[in-house]
């Protein structure tokens, strides 16, 4: 006879692989959710963590963890299981929580990063937890000194952000440079993205003057010559009005991530900046109808091929 907890738990599995499918499906289709949970090791590098504290077993909420040590290519967002998972284990792990009479399971293991966590061990058990819709779980937590100021609960990539303003400005000097500017962004890699514009420009000033320009001169060039005049294009053509909750930083980046693929392209001559940034005004516009649309025809296709 069927254990009744391990057919609930079969239920539970396949719900969740459903859930993943879904998730897969609008991640592809350019949602901007990140089909996987976060790397531990990437966060660390960035974040140049070192000294951990243990911080003893603690009930952490679940929807605070958002990565794994090495397991996180197991895993889609929300800890749903992909095709990687063992599927008997995972339902094994459920039928352990469904039963009561199982003895329990033991806490996770957790590394703590400002308001975040990261699995270390018991990765199976925290996405059986989220598809039975627990709140928390009981973890053993190791916490993470981070090298920034004011750290408290920030979030992860508030925390990135932080970490790369702080490296942005620490190379750049452009508080000192250009005091007045305004440069933010409301996710992380901005910052990285400008500082290999700015080295790419002091090469080309050098080619073009055929000397050597100063890393302090490329910084003000830069931000005078391209990223003023780009932003305020950017203001004239409206983008800030559709989207309130996004940055001029936000959309220099955007838009000269376009206007370089369209040069690659079509060629270096025929696409100007005005026209870069209408037609990319025009892709978000027609964004959504797009992703409808190709949402129907991935259902389509996976339901002929079934």
């Amino acid at each position: 006879m069927v254990n009744k907890y391990r057919l609930d738990a079969d239920r539970v599995w396949h719900r969740a692989r459903r859930k993943a499918f879904w998730a897969k499906l609008f991640s592809s289709l350019g949602s901007g959710h990140e089909d996987r949970i976060r790397s531990f090791d990437e966060i660390g590098r960035r974040l140049r963590l070192t000294n951990t504290i243990y911080r003893g077993v603690q009930s952490i909420p679940l929807d605070k963890i958002i990565g794994s040590v090495g397991r996180y290519q197991d895993f889609a967002r929300a800890f749903l299981p992909t095709r990687q998972i063992d599927a008997e284990r995972w339902k094994q792990v459920a039928a352990a929580y469904l039963n009561p009479n199982s003895g329990g399971v033991p806490p996770i293991e957790v590394f703590k990063v400002g308001g975040s966590y990261f699995v270390k061990d018991g990765n199976h058990r925290v996405s059986v937890v989220r598809q039975l819709g627990n709140p928390d779980i009981e973890a053993y937590v190791w916490e993470y000194n981070v090298p920034l100021a004011d750290v408290g609960d920030t979030g992860i990539d508030d925390l990135l952000l932080k970490a790369e303003r702080q490296e942005f400005l620490s190379r750049s000097r452009l508080d000192e440079l250009r005091p007045q500017h305004h440069i933010a962004f409301t996710l992380p890699g901005g910052y990285l993205d400008l500082l290999a514009q700015i080295a790419g420009y002091q090469d080309v000033l050098s080619r073009i003057d055929e000397a050597d320009i100063s890393y302090e001169d490329a910084v003000t060039a830069w931000y005078d010559m391209v990223y003023e005049t780009t932003v305020q294009i950017i203001a004239r053509e409206g983008l800030l009005d559709m989207f309130p909750d996004r940055t001029s930083g936000d959309f220099f980046v955007w838009v000269t991530r376009h206007h370089r693929e369209l040069k690659a392209h079509y060629g270096s001559g025929s696409a100007r900046l005005t026209q870069s940034i209408r037609a990319f005004r025009r892709k978000q516009r027609v964004g959504i109808r797009a992703i409808l649309r190709r949402v129907f025809e991935r259902l389509w296709l996976d339901r002929s091929r079934s």
